[in-house]
């Protein structure tokens, strides 16, 4: 039975764990195979047996999770709800924690109050983690969330009891802050600021997670838009336009100059240029003739050719990339954070420690108020609180000082790797150089006044890079056109014409032919360093040869040698030629270097190094860099290029220059330290403070207090990252 392909968006996932339980599920179905992304909320399932749609979704279902065939542009409602219940709960939680922690805000029925603002916190807010809870449960797992659901739901029900069946109910009822946990079973103390406090403060890095998975999609869907919508297909020699999902293979297509080829195919006939760098990173048009091969979406500069279809959608290059960039995604979202891995053994042992130490002392005082309180209190200070605050406030800060030095920076994947990183993956064009054609080398036999007025006569009509780029240096020399006539552009060889009366052409070598003496010395010596070169001829004679390359940005050079300060080994991938890379690499430094690179090609180099246990980052700017940036451990594209690579990457460079590369790598470095140093807080705080609250020697609201004070800290350690400063190249 032929294999198909299924795409389901699963909902309710809330950590790695989630995922790997909902791929058990799928994969349970005989001729099932299935990967489940947490990081996109993706599952992505290969059948190749009789299973139906229905049967992958209630697979789904059964484990407690949400699942519905994925629909194209669709976004992670959870999102939006996530942000509702931060916002709602923030706003009722300041109110609640004001009134619990200070006397002098404790006015008549302050208790009633802070019920009815904590109660939509607790119950409402905190959904997510008793929905959780709930379904670990009947797995028989226990992570974070079931933590945070029992402090909450624990904290919020002991205070409605004592609200409505104490002493503490009645008005007047006053709670000053207390060491010691408080005996009196009259009038005990209420913790709703606890239940409301520990749900905004989880919340909130929940949202910041949330918002990071939802962005994550936005490359495969970019990838998709970039196909065209439309072809003109040639039917009984009529042009039809077509919708691009009619096409079949087998169509004759016609495409004009300045429009994108709508599909994979060879061409029949005709000639041009066509700008491929959206796909292969090449900086120069290449040019097609009858017999070539074209690639989807790329853009026909200047003529016109026909075109039979090969590949369409789902088959086509275009459609081959975004589905690499795919697995790539999936690749990354094994990564396990450090907080998953604990929970494992911290939270079980946390339940274990409250309810033990809870009965011991109703054993040993008989006092049921005093062993809740105590229980409680070992429940409030173990609440992560501190933990899920010690990555999200590290990255808000860094990445907010990120935004500031023109870094954009995705969450905490983006910063794992940064510490570790030890080989960096450099794409050529528009990263390392400029991405725009410039002129680099003139050599001629007659004055610039002469020839650069014949350079712009000819190509001043003409939409092609090379010819922009020469009359964009003539006029930075002061130079325009002169009068012509008879201009003709000859279709991917260049243009002829008569200038002041004489006859002239500008062009290709292989059109007009190689020159001799000088200019021929100077054409050669250029052509090995990889220029590309158009000859002059006036009178049918050679007059110049001018030589035209992507040129290098101005802090490529020095941002090598940071890399190489920093403990990183630079290597070039690229889809141009040999001899180009060959010798951007030599001016750079850079002595490891791979030409006429596809990106299935750089995909496999980035998993090449990861097999031999070096951790990757990549660097690039184009479609074709997407599954690289996607796969490497760590992703930086630059802004000026396209939205796909922007989308793929996890640091996105504002900044299109090697000088932003160093800051951003430089900057992870220290959001990641100030990540460990966050963690390290968290977990020496409650290693610390629950033996004191097992002991009796913390209340729940000292507890509280101390809860507040570790999450105090870890915000104020995360905010010196706002004074991190540029490097200067």
């Amino acid at each position: 039975m032929a294999i198909r392909e299924v795409e389901l968006s699963v909902g309710g996932m809330t950590c790695a764990s989630c995922s790997r339980r909902v791929e058990r599920a799928l994969t349970k179905i005989e001729g099932v195979e299935a990967a489940v992304n947490y990081a996109t909320g993706l599952a992505n399932v290969q059948v190749s047996s009789a299973a139906t749609d229905a049967d992958l979704i209630r697979a789904v279902e059964k484990t407690g999770y949400t699942a519905a065939p994925r629909v194209q542009g669709e976004k992670f409602e959870t999102h939006s709800t996530l942000r509702r219940r931060l916002v709602v709960s923030a706003l009722l939680t300041v109110p609640v924690m004001a009134m619990s922690m200070s006397v002098s805000l404790q006015f008549a029925g302050w208790q009633k109050v802070a019920a009815v603002l904590a109660t939509p916190v607790a119950v409402w807010g905190a959904w997510p983690f008793h929905r959780a809870a709930v379904i670990n449960a009947r797995h028989r797992q226990v992570t974070m969330d079931t933590l945070v659901s029992i402090g909450v739901a624990v904290s919020y029900v002991w205070s409605m009891w004592a609200l409505l069946f104490t002493a503490s109910g009645k008005s007047g009822m006053t709670m000053p802050m207390q060491w010691l946990p408080h005996t009196s079973i009259a009038m005990p103390d209420l913790y709703f600021e606890v239940a409301a406090s520990v749900t905004s403060l989880v919340l909130l890095g929940k949202y910041l997670e949330s918002r990071a998975r939802e962005q994550s999609l936005e490359a495969l869907e970019r990838l998709a838009s970039l196909n065209p919508k439309h072809a003109l297909v040639l039917v009984d020699g009529k042009e039809v336009d077509t919708p691009i999902e009619h096409v079949k293979v087998g169509d004759i297509v016609r495409v004009i100059a300045g429009a994108q080829i709508p599909v994979d195919g060879k061409v029949l006939n005709g000639a041009g240029h066509v700008d491929k760098s959206l796909i292969t990173g090449e900086s120069a048009p290449q040019e097609i003739h009858e017999g070539s091969t074209v690639i989807g979406a790329t853009v026909l500069i200047d003529g016109v050719v026909t075109i039979e279809a090969s590949a369409i959608e789902r088959d086509s290059v275009l459609s081959g990339m975004s589905r690499l960039v795919h697995q790539a995604q999936g690749s990354k979202a094994q990564v396990t954070k450090l907080v998953d891995q604990v929970s494992a053994i911290f939270v079980p042992l946390v339940l274990v420690l409250a309810v033990g130490t809870a009965a011991a002392w109703f054993v040993h005082t008989h006092d049921a108020a005093l062993a809740m309180t105590i229980g409680i209190a070992v429940l409030v200070i173990a609440c992560p609180c501190a933990l899920g605050l010690a990555t999200p406030t590290a990255i808000l800060v860094g990445t907010g000082r990120g935004a500031q030095l023109g870094i954009v920076i995705r969450g905490a994947v983006a910063l794992e790797a940064s510490s570790a990183i030890d080989t960096i993956m450099l794409d050529k064009t528009g990263t390392l150089t400029l991405g725009a054609m410039s002129v680099t080398h003139v050599e001629s036999s007659i004055p610039d006044n002469e020839l650069w007025p014949i350079i712009c006569a000819l190509e001043s009509s003409v939409a092609h890079p090379i010819a922009t780029s020469l009359i964009s240096h003539a006029e930075t020399l002061g130079f325009h056109a002169a009068d012509a006539s008879h201009i003709i552009t000859v279709a991917g060889s260049g243009v002829q014409g008569r200038v002041e009366g004489h006859p002239c052409a500008i062009g290709s070598i292989a059109w007009l032919g190689l020159p001799e003496g000088n200019l021929k010395v100077a054409a050669d010596r250029w052509a090995q360093l990889g220029d590309s070169l158009v000859v002059v001829y006036r009178d049918a004679y050679a007059v110049a040869v001018v030589a035209v390359a992507d040129a290098i940005g101005e802090t490529s050079k020095d941002a090598i040698a940071h890399f190489r300060a920093m403990g990183i080994n630079p290597v070039v991938l690229s889809g141009d030629h040999e001899a180009a890379v060959a010798h951007v690499s030599q001016q750079l430094g850079v002595t490891e270097f791979h030409a006429s690179c596809s990106p299935q090609d750089k995909l496999e180099r980035i998993a090449d190094a990861q097999l031999n246990n070096h951790v990757v980052a990549m660097v690039g700017d184009g479609v074709n860099d997407a599954a690289a940036l996607a796969k490497a451990h760590l992703s930086l594209a630059m802004g000026t290029g396209t939205d796909v690579a922007a989308s793929a990457a996890d640091i996105v460079l504002l900044r299109s220059t090697m000088a932003a590369a160093v800051d951003a790598l430089s900057l992870a470095r220290a959001t990641m330290k100030t990540i460990r140093l966050n963690l390290f807080w968290a977990f020496a705080y409650n290693i610390a403070a629950i033996p004191l609250a097992m002991s009796g020697r913390l209340g729940p609201i000292v507890a509280s207090a101390a809860m507040a004070f570790s999450s105090v800290f870890v915000v104020t350690n995360s905010l010196r990252l706002r004074n991190f400063k540029s490097i200067e190249l």
